[in-house]
């Protein structure tokens, strides 16, 4: 299917997904989201557009927004996702109250335009371009999906064909390949590894959130387990299970997470 049909049929499909109230759309400042608020724009529908600041994207983000996409609101946070680690510990996969916190609140019990894609991942290969989300504290939210048959190509040739402005994070020296937040254990450890060593100073503030929680709870297994903030922040970027863990402790040469840490990640601030 060629492009301008693909853009068609996501214009068609948000005029039927439109009815009384306003569409939320979920803006991220990554390139999915820029091209799913232009498509709402120029189909003409009623939508709010938004941002929620997860206080962990990359620099500069708010910014971009404000000076390219205007018509975007800003939604702050009551926490930080440091505060919320000094008190919860560390995400994970499974454990992802950073999302529940910092994005998808947001969209309880709306119908909200969002930028996901089918080849991003097996699970959304399966959605549907209008998906229910099951989870019961999401009061019958549904996901308004216009780009979920796009490729990747695709949405760099809408933008590239449209001029529209995109985050300087996708271009060289960075070259990410997603814009999201920093150290998003869902990315994979490598991904985790890159993008502190790419903002060094959210690892930092990451291991003193860190040191704070275990601080707070010394009986917590993050701080039972753990000899210090480094070893743990070791630990969460590499995604190591614990027996892996405590048998690089005990190895035959000593471990010292702190020094690796500041070599390879904190050594690069500025």
């Amino acid at each position: 299917m060629t492009l301008e049909k693909k853009i068609r049929q996501s214009i068609d499909f948000l005029r039927s997904m439109e009815r009384d109230n306003p569409m939320c759309l979920g803006f991220s400042a990554g390139k999915d989201s820029v091209v799913i608020l232009n498509l709402a724009e120029r189909s003409g529908i009623k939508y709010n557009a938004s941002y929620a600041n997860t206080t962990v994207d990359p620099p500069g983000t708010i910014n971009f927004i404000k000076n390219n996409y205007p018509q975007v609101q800003i939604i702050h946070p009551k926490k930080s996702f440091f505060q919320l680690v000094e008190s919860k510990g560390l995400p994970g996969r499974m454990r992802r109250f950073c999302c529940e916190k910092l994005k998808e609140r947001y969209g309880i019990g709306q119908r909200t335009i969002e930028g996901m894609r089918a080849e991003e991942s097996q699970s959304r290969a399966l959605y549907e371009p209008e998906q229910c989300d099951t989870r019961r504290w999401m009061k019958g939210a549904k996901h308004i999906l216009p780009i979920l048959n796009w490729s990747e190509a695709d949405v760099w040739n809408y933008i590239r064909k449209n001029g529209l402005p995109y985050s300087k994070y996708y271009d060289a020296p960075y070259n990410l390949s997603r814009h999201g937040c920093v150290g998003c254990p869902l990315a994979g450890c490598k991904q985790m590894q890159a993008e502190f060593k790419m903002f060094p100073g959210y690892a930092r503030r990451m291991i003193v959130a860190i040191e704070r929680y275990m601080n707070n709870k010394p009986n917590n297994a993050l701080a039972k387990n753990f000899s210090d903030p480094y070893e743990a922040f070791y630990f969460y970027i590499n995604e190591m299970p614990m027996q892996d863990v405590r048998r690089l402790k005990k190895g035959l040469f000593h471990f010292n997470a702190k020094e690796v840490i500041q070599k390879e990640i904190l050594s690069r601030i500025e």
